[in-house]
């Protein structure tokens, strides 16, 4: 599902929802499919953190985040902010169990204050491209691995 404001995926992986609750959450998983966080990554609702990422040719772009909700294997929310330019949005992690083995995701990336059109790299179309080959083949690949 796709809006103006709002980016939406919905995916099932074949891991249960505890092991994929870990691999959203916890840095040392995060830095094999996702990215590489600082040390102030935790999850503690109102705590900052801050990450280095982009192409690996490319400009590396400072990120921004805020904790803002978290529900251990159910849901993981946060801010998205690049300093220093314009616009503002909200990352949703919403976990389901489906049975012991399989885990549907709900993937909401909402654009509060849209990131400036002017700026290539933070047009909508990149970040939608950038989180279906994230969900769709970093985390598939990811899983499939750890959990052999």
């Amino acid at each position: 599902m796709a809006t103006n404001d709002t980016f939406s995926l919905k995916r099932t992986y074949k891991a249960p929802v505890h092991l994929v609750w870990q691999v959203i959450t916890q840095k040392e998983h995060l830095k094999q499919w996702y990215f590489d966080f600082a040390e102030d990554w935790n999850l503690k609702l109102g705590s900052e953190f801050e990450w280095l990422a982009g192409p690996p040719d490319g400009k590396q772009w400072l990120h921004k985040g805020k904790m803002l909700e978290v529900v251990e294997n159910k849901k993981l929310s946060h801010s998205w902010e690049y300093p220093g330019y314009s616009g503002t949005s909200i990352v949703t992690w919403e976990l389901r169990g489906i049975d012991d083995h399989s885990t549907e995701l709900t993937f909401t990336h909402y654009f509060k204050v849209p990131f400036d059109p002017q700026e290539e790299a933070l047009r909508r179309e990149n970040f939608v491209e950038g989180w279906n080959h994230i969900l769709n083949i970093g985390l598939v690949e990811y899983l499939d691995k750890i959990g052999k």
